[in-house]
């Protein structure tokens, strides 16, 4: 039977961005659920203390991964101009931890990846680690949907949850505030998956989910963990305070001052 036949049930995860202990207590609660697959959709890597690690562990449980933006820019020095000041500075503490083994599994990682008739991305489907699809207008997603033959994408990229569907005339976007989402099979769907690492949705829990192909139905997952561990680690490993700081809120302050951590609070 190939894969595309099979029923499975899916943990779709991304945006760790080098939060290790996000990522273990949301492995947990996967471990939990019954899945038969795992799949990140990129950035696994950037502002968080632990980029390293995170890899090691994801290549080490054999977690199917995608390029995101920001191993994009970690391998291609042309994508960094997009980066704001402060992405370029956790850019650049993000090189000093990883190993040249991290850096060529990096530049093999796919842009896109289809599981069972799902297509994985990190941006904009069918293969862009860039665009932002809350970026996006209304006539630029319906043509998304009018020029792929996908029935249900999965992106990360915005940390926000949201479920866009297409019935091949009208949109319908719902911000996944519910546990357990039925799908139409009438519809299209693009699933923003939320972010396990940093969220910016003012929910501080990391969030990712599960989709059943069996069931035609998502599960939205939101994992408590530890944030001061990291928050702690982000400041002894010389990252932004900033990238500390805004793990408490789940969400990106609109301003913030361009500095790094004080050195004797490292």
């Amino acid at each position: 039977m190939s894969e595309k036949a099979r029923t499975m049930r899916i943990a779709v995860i991304s945006d760790i961005h080098g939060n290790l202990e996000a990522l273990v207590r949301c492995l947990d609660d996967i471990d939990r659920s019954g899945v038969d697959r795992i799949v990140n959709l990129g950035d696994a890597v950037g502002y968080g203390p632990q980029p390293e690690e995170v890899l090691v562990l994801l290549e080490k449980m054999d977690i199917a991964n995608l390029l995101g933006n920001h191993e994009l820019a970690v391998i291609d020095k042309v994508h960094r101009s997009d980066f704001s000041p402060e992405a370029i500075i956790s850019l650049e503490q993000t090189l000093k931890y990883l190993t040249s083994a991290s850096l060529l599994y990096i530049k093999n990682l796919p842009y896109y990846r289809e599981m069972i008739g799902a297509l994985m991305v990190h941006g904009c489907p069918p293969d862009s680690p860039t665009v932002y699809l809350n970026h996006m207008s209304l006539p630029e997603i319906k043509e998304t949907f009018a020029s792929n033959s996908f029935d249900i994408a999965f992106s990360g990229h915005t940390h926000r949850l949201m479920l866009i569907g297409y019935d091949g005339k009208d949109l319908q976007f719902d911000p996944l505030q519910q546990e357990t989402i039925k799908l139409e099979p009438d519809y299209r769907y693009i699933v923003n998956v939320g972010a396990v690492g940093q969220p910016r949705d003012g929910d501080p829990r990391a969030k990712y989910a599960i989709w059943d192909s069996h069931r035609n139905a998502l599960e939205i997952r939101r994992v408590a963990y530890d944030i001061s561990r990291t928050a702690n680690l982000i400041i002894k490993r010389g990252f932004l305070r900033r990238d500390a700081d805004r793990l408490f809120s789940g969400d990106c302050p609109k301003q913030y001052k361009l500095t790094r951590a004080a050195a004797n609070d490292r």
